[in-house]
């Protein structure tokens, strides 16, 4: 069991690399939809997708590195 938490660790580290460009290729899409006419909705929508991603797979990086965010000591 212990290979398909590996595989399945992969797999999971591979849709984060993967989200970001993707979302990229959607803002990129959206603001030319909005320079021909279209709402601007799809730049925004875009927009927050991309960030939402890029959260989402920095959170689990440094997860996956074994670090924990922690607040720095006032002593």
């Amino acid at each position: 069991m212990d290979d398909l938490s590996k595989v399945v660790r992969w797999l999971d580290m591979l849709s984060d690399l993967v989200g970001p460009p993707v979302s990229v290729l959607l803002l990129v899409e959206g603001i030319q939809m909005y320079r021909d006419g279209g709402s601007i909705g799809w730049p925004v929508g875009g927009a927050v997708l991309l960030l939402g991603t890029l959260y989402t797979a920095g959170r689990r990086f440094v997860r996956y590195r074994g670090r924990k965010a922690t607040a720095p000591s006032s002593s």
